[in-house]
């Protein structure tokens, strides 16, 4: 036991496996808009893949009843930016209410590259003229200056949503046996239309300095009043068939001896307001294992057009010639930074300004303060708040590519460890038990001038909680 896995000779048998993936249909409705409500019942005596749980739709952008989007077309977020909260019920019973701005947690977390979406069914990048998606944008046809972003509804689903922090994402083992349990129900809360970006126009970048003087894809004073709607909506998820008795004999076994079964699983509380030097949160909870900062504009909340990542290309670069006896112009596109293209930014990039996080203040410096003890020992700048975030990742994280004007401009995510690292692997409950001490926890920030304050901040504290499970299907929830 004592050489490495790699020197050994060994293999492990398990016979009489058979899976299969089902379709689940909601409860409640198949087409969902701003702030409704998705239900699934997972299927119960199977074990599931809580992993594999995938929700399938399509998706399209529209104008308000009013039609003020008669001067700007609407676009879509990342598909998983679409849900703000997910919620998860056994027996009737709250197991994980998820967190509010669960968006915003998505984003965070791909700030800095713990998670990430997927390019074919996740809708990744920002259309602005001509989609990935379906090569097209608009129905049949390419958006035309003021169209909106639209797929036909129909069988042949385009999008799957399939981020679901907390329960359904962490707990381990990841093969639940739901004979043990009630059934589970998982409900989707929609997020508000404000996640949508409108533009007056197709143009590359904010405004177009040559002929046609057409209005950029980014150019402000774009219209408000672009809504969203999701259609054909089912969900899949991957269910384990095993032929042989033992795992339920290993099972009985084990509740048998400690009467019941632990799940330790994610769960996550956010804190949302105005910044003006230090904010503060509280929990109780068994283990807190980490606390996530992020900030925002304080106009975060109002539809407006997509903001440029910083070095990505902004404006067009045009060459005039001749072509056929007449004039021609070519619109190539300038990168921010080197014409060339330092870091990968010889293309396009955009982020809507509700998931843009963005430094108060590029000289700020940042300290957390959890009852009297502080950490960092020291109020860190930016630069160092970046190496303590990559040192507080879950588990060895490539490093996302990317400068610190981009981090200062777009990605401006802080995350502070309190648990043993990579506990997640070996199951380990090992952060700060904050249940009899009334933790009071405070973000300090110094070096912000009057002119940047009143930021956005968003605080996300991730805890353990465990799932008990005992015997006639009894559970019972330890946060």
């Amino acid at each position: 036991m004592s050489f490495n896995p790699n020197l050994t000779y060994f293999v492990d048998r398990l016979q009489g496996v058979s899976t299969n993936t089902f379709r689940l249909e909601t409860q409640n409705k198949t087409t969902a808009k701003q702030n409704d409500i998705i239900s699934f019942d997972l299927p119960s005596n199977a074990i599931l893949n809580l992993r594999s749980l995938k929700v399938w739709c399509n998706a399209s952008t529209s104008q308000d009843a009013a039609g003020s989007l008669a001067n700007s077309g609407a676009r879509l977020p990342p598909i998983d930016d679409l849900v703000e909260r997910v919620e998860v019920s056994v027996g009737g019973v709250l197991l994980s209410q998820g967190t509010n701005f669960q968006n915003v947690l998505n984003e965070a977390l791909k700030a800095v590259q713990v998670e990430s979406c997927d390019s074919v069914v996740g809708h990744p990048e920002y259309v602005r003229k001509k989609s990935y998606v379906n090569g097209l944008g608009n129905g049949a046809t390419q958006i035309s200056t003021t169209e909106n972003e639209d797929y036909p509804a129909g069988p042949n689903v385009r999008f799957c949503i399939q981020k679901f922090h907390g329960f359904l994402a962490t707990a381990d083992p990841k093969l639940l046996d739901t004979s043990l349990m009630p059934d589970i129900r998982v409900r989707l809360y929609m997020a508000s239309d404000n996640v949508l970006t409108t533009s007056p126009g197709t143009a590359i970048g904010s405004a177009v300095a040559a002929p046609p003087f057409e209005a950029g894809f980014a150019a402000a004073g774009g219209a408000k009043g672009g809504k969203y709607i999701l259609t054909d909506i089912y969900a899949t998820i991957e269910a384990i068939g095993l032929a042989s008795q033992s795992y339920d004999q290993m099972i009985a076994a084990q509740m048998g001896q400690q009467g019941f079964l632990e799940i330790p699983y994610k769960s996550y509380t956010s804190f949302q307001e105005t910044h003006s030097g230090s904010s503060r949160f509280t929990v109780a909870t068994q283990s807190l294992d980490r606390v996530w900062v992020c900030w925002r504009n304080e106009q975060f909340n109002t539809q407006s057009a997509p903001n440029i990542v910083a070095g990505y290309k902004k404006q067009g670069g045009y060459i005039m010639g001749t072509i056929a006896a007449g004039p021609a112009t070519v619109d190539l596109g300038l990168p921010q930074y080197d014409v060339g293209g330092v870091l990968g930014t010889n293309s396009e990039k955009y982020k809507s300004a509700y998931f843009n996080f963005v430094a108060p203040d590029p000289l700020m410096k940042m300290q957390l303060q959890l009852n009297g003890a502080y950490m960092p020992q020291f109020s860190a700048n930016l630069g160092t708040l970046y190496g303590i975030t990559r040192n507080s990742l879950e588990g060895a994280r490539d490093a996302k590519e990317m400068s610190l004007d981009q981090y200062e401009k777009n990605y401006c995510v802080q995350c502070f460890r309190l648990n043993m690292p990579d506990s997640e692997y070996s199951r380990t409950i090992s952060g700060l038990d904050t249940r009899a001490v009334n933790l009071q926890g405070v973000v300090r920030t110094e070096n912000i001038t009057a002119a940047s304050r009143n930021q956005a901040i968003n605080i996300f504290t991730e805890q353990t909680e465990c799932l008990r499970v005992g015997a006639g299907r009894a559970i019972e929830v330890i946060a």
